[in-house]
């Protein structure tokens, strides 16, 4: 099988099945599902190929910046991916110290699937990553104009005590625990990498985790995800 079955979660979302799988081990057929639900939550310019990029990720070594890559995904009877994410571990640098954090990424849902609680499922298999493998914190970015979680959003910032917010977008990722990251923190990035496309970081962290200080200088250690 393509998949293990989480066991089932204590929340409203408790009876979907959520898969979860790491990347590498996924058939091809398995991840082109998950990325054509990608490619259609995603639209961009003409000639991106989503499964083209999810195959790379699979059979790139290892670095800092992108390991151990998890896919978690609600599928149908027929292998149809009806909502997908990705996780992964990324190493940043908070003021020059080394943090190792879960990356969440690719939060998707398919159009005919909306409304059923699969986008929260995914989130929070997503999060249950944390407590293993010494992984305390989530760290990762929201506020996309438009997605399948909540396609009428347009791109209307509203101010928040932690920065700035699109309206719609990040509340979802906090009614399920997270919070905004300060808007004074400051990003870098290696040359030539990708900044951050979206506008609002958030953290979805443990009660072991360290703070982060308002003021931190955060060394992304490879492009925005």
């Amino acid at each position: 099988a393509d998949f293990k079955l989480d066991s089932p979660m204590p929340s409203d979302e408790s009876a979907v099945a959520v898969a979860t799988s790491p990347t590498r081990a996924l058939s091809e057929a398995a991840l082109r599902a998950v990325a054509t639900t990608w490619s259609v939550a995603f639209p961009t310019a003409p000639g991106r190929d989503r499964f083209a990029e999810a195959v790379r990720r699979r059979d790139a070594p290892p670095t800092d910046a992108l390991s151990d890559e998890y896919v978690h995904g609600v599928f149908d009877a027929d292998g149809a991916c009806l909502a997908a994410c990705r996780t992964f571990i990324r190493v940043l640098r908070v003021d020059g110290e080394p943090r190792r954090v879960l990356a969440l990424a690719h939060v998707a849902t398919a159009p005919a699937a909306r409304g059923r609680g699969y986008g929260a499922a995914i989130v929070r298999s997503a999060f249950e990553r944390l407590g293993s493998d010494g992984l305390v914190e989530s760290i990762f970015c929201s506020a996309l104009p438009r997605c399948f979680l909540f396609p009428h959003v347009s791109r209307t910032y509203l101010p928040s005590s932690g920065g700035h917010r699109a309206a719609g977008i990040p509340d979802f990722y906090l009614k399920l625990g997270a919070s905004t990251l300060p808007a004074t923190l400051r990003l870098e990035y290696p040359d030539g990498a990708k900044p951050f496309h979206d506008s609002t970081l958030l953290r979805y962290a443990l009660d072991s985790a360290a703070p982060i200080p308002p003021t931190a200088v955060i060394a992304v250690n490879g492009d925005g995800w």
